[in-house]
C-alpha cells in the first residue's frame, strides 16, 4: 500500500559546499527538496538553527521530517529516525486518542479520559457562558492539561518521548475546537452565530501548547458552522457519506445527537439535545464503556431473571448506552414497565429507597445497581427526541425511512448497540436490521484516516463545503411526533416504518 501520512521521513543526499557552490545551508536543503518533488517548502527557525551542524555531522546525508500543510510542505524536524502521530477526538464529555507509527501505519495504542472541562458544565453552552464571564483562560488551560496528560500516558506506555510525536490530527465540535486552539467562543451563541474560524487550521505543537515535538504539524478539522463541527466532518469522512450515490443516514450520538443525511451531491446536518442518556447523563449508574460496564442485558420472559453482559467479565460497576437501551427494551418486553415507562410491579427486583421506586439490575436495591422510574422516563424523553429529529429530518427532504438503504450509527449509540432493542423501544426506525451499520467513534476514526493519508485534506474541505445546517427545532411537526414518541414504541407505530 502506498503510504501518505500527514508527516513523513524524507532522506536527502545534499551536494556539499565548494568554492564553486557557496549556497547557504537552508537554501541547499530547499534545492534538494525541490529536486525530490517539493516545490513549496517552509522552514521553522528552530530547524534553521540546527541545520548547519546537523548537515556536517551527517556528511550532508540528511533525514528530514516533512509535513503537509495546506499547499506547502513544512520541514518539521531533522535528524530523526522514527515518526509517530496522534489522532485526537475532543468530545464534550470524553477525550480519546490513538497513537500511530507513521512509517508503518500501525496503531500502537489507544486511550481516553473524561474531558476536564466537565466541572464547568456538562454541556458546551454552559462552558461558553463561563468563558464569556472571564473564564476562557481557565477552560483552555484545563483542556490543554487533559489532552497533554493523555498524550503523555500513551507515550510513556510505549516507551518513547513525546518529542517523537510529529503530527496531530484533531477533531471536535466547533466550540471544543475553539477551546483547544485558544480562540474566542463569545460570538458562537449570539446572533448571527459567527465562529472565529470555520476552515481547517494548521498550526504547530508549540503554538497549540501540546506536549509533542515543538514543530509538530497540528491539523484541526474544519467546521461547517457554529453547530456543525469538525467531529461531524471527520465522521462523515470515515463513513463515506460524501461518496454515496443515493442518500444515507449518519447518526452520531454523544452529548447531543447529530443527524446527517446526504450523498455525494448534497449533505444536510442537524443537531439536538438527545444524547446524554447514552453517556451517563440520565441514569445514576450510567457510565462510559470500559471494563466493568454492563453493555448488554437480557431478561427472561417467564422467570424474569436477568442476564448481563459485562465488559472484561468484571464485577458490574455501571451501565453504558447499549446496555441501557437493552435494559429498557427488555423490561418492556418482559412486562416490567408499561408503554409510558412506569413500573408494573410484576415479578421480583422492585425495591423502594427513600420513597423512590427502584428496579434492581445487579445486587440488591441498596448496595447494587438499580434504575428508578424517573430515570427510565428521562431516558424515554431522550429516545423520543432522537426519533423525532430523525423522522422530521428525513421527511423534510421528501424521503421516508423506507428510502434509506444505509444508516451509519456512531458515537455512544454505535458502540455495540443491538438494533433490535433500539427498534423495539422506538429509538430507531423499523427498517431491515442489516441497514444499520455501527461504526463506533467515527470522529476519532476519521482523524486516524487523515493522519495516515494526507490526500484526505482536500476531501475534508470538500465535505465541509457540501454541508447545509438545518434547524430542526423550528419544524412545527417536531412536537407532535415527540409527544407520541414518549411512549414505547410510539403511539403511532406506523411512523417507525416511515409511513
Amino acid at each position: 500500500m502506498n503510504r501518505r501520512p500527514l508527516a513523513w521521513l524524507q532522506t536527502l543526499r545534499l551536494d556539499p559546499p565548494s568554492p564553486s557552490d557557496k549556497t547557504a545551508d537552508r537554501d541547499r536543503l530547499r534545492r534538494a527538496l525541490l529536486q525530490a518533488g517539493y516545490p513549496r517548502v517552509s522552514f521553522p527557525l528552530s530547524v534553521m538553527r540546527r541545520l548547519p551542524d546537523e548537515m556536517r555531522r551527517r556528511d550532508f546525508e540528511l533525514t528530514a521530517v516533512l509535513g503537509q500543510a495546506e499547499d506547502e510542505v513544512r520541514v518539521i524536524d531533522i535528524g530523526r529516525e522514527k515518526v509517530h502521530g496522534i489522532a485526537l477526538d475532543i468530545g464534550s464529555t470524553n477525550i480519546e486518542a490513538s497513537l500511530f507509527d507513521l512509517s508503518t501505519g500501525d496503531r500502537l495504542d489507544q486511550g481516553g479520559r473524561e474531558n476536564p472541562q466537565l466541572p464547568f458544565g456538562a454541556d458546551v453552552l454552559t462552558r461558553v457562558q463561563r468563558s464569556m464571564m472571564g473564564g476562557t483562560e481557565e477552560l483552555v488551560r484545563v483542556l490543554r492539561t487533559g489532552v497533554n496528560g493523555l498524550i503523555d500516558t500513551l507515550c510513556s506506555r510505549n516507551h518513547f518521548a513525546a518529542d517523537d510525536i510529529v503530527a496531530v490530527a484533531v477533531a471536535g465540535n466547533t466550540i471544543m475546537s475553539h477551546f483547544f486552539l485558544g480562540l474566542s467562543v463569545d460570538n458562537i451563541p449570539v446572533a448571527p452565530y459567527v465562529p472565529a474560524v470555520n476552515g481547517p487550521v494548521f498550526t504547530t505543537g508549540r503554538e497549540a501548547g501540546l506536549s509533542v515535538n515543538e514543530g509538530a504539524l497540528v491539523y484541526v478539522f474544519p467546521n461547517a458552522g457554529s453547530y456543525v463541527g469538525g467531529d461531524i466532518i471527520s465522521g462523515i469522512l470515515h463513513a463515506g457519506v460524501h461518496r454515496e450515490e443515493e442518500p444515507v443516514l449518519f447518526i452520531d450520538v454523544g452529548t447531543n445527537v447529530e443527524i446527517t443525511l446526504g450523498c455525494r451531491d448534497w449533505i444536510m446536518t442537524g443537531a439536538g439535545a438527545a444524547g446524554p442518556a447514552l453517556e451517563g447523563g440520565v441514569a445514576g449508574i450510567g457510565k462510559k464503556a470500559e471494563p466493568g460496564t454492563i453493555s448488554g442485558v437480557r431478561i427472561g420472559r417467564s422467570n424474569r431473571g436477568i442476564d448481563l453482559d459485562v465488559m472484561d467479565n468484571r464485577e458490574p460497576t455501571g451501565i453504558c448506552g447499549s446496555g441501557l437501551i437493552d435494559l429498557v427494551s427488555e423490561m418492556f418486553s418482559a412486562g416490567l414497565i408499561d408503554q409510558s415507562g412506569k413500573f408494573t410491579g410484576i415479578g421480583e427486583g422492585f425495591r423502594e429507597r427513600d420513597g423512590e421506586r427502584l428496579y434492581a439490575i445487579y445486587g440488591n436495591g441498596n448496595d447494587g445497581l438499580s434504575i428508578s422510574e424517573a430515570e427510565i422516563r428521562n431516558f424515554l424523553f431522550s429516545k423520543a427526541a432522537m426519533f423525532s429529529f430523525l423522522y422530521v429530518f428525513v421527511k423534510s427532504v421528501g424521503l421516508t425511512f423506507r428510502d434509506i438503504k444505509k444508516v451509519y450509527v456512531a458515537g455512544a449509540l454505535g458502540c455495540g448497540i443491538d438494533p433490535e432493542s433500539a427498534v423495539n423501544i422506538g429509538m430507531l426506525p423499523d427498517i431491515p436490521r442489516d441497514r444499520f451499520i455501527p461504526i463506533g467513534n467515527s470522529s476519532l476514526s476519521g482523524a486516524e484516516m487523515l493522519l495516515l493519508d494526507r490526500g484526505l485534506l482536500d476531501e475534508a474541505a470538500r465535505v465541509a463545503a457540501l454541508i447545509t445546517y438545518r434547524e430542526m427545532n423550528e419544524d412545527a411537526e417536531l412536537m407532535s411526533v415527540l409527544q407520541g414518541a414518549l411512549f414505547i414504541p410510539h403511539t403511532q407505530p406506523e411512523l417507525l416504518k416511515g409511513a
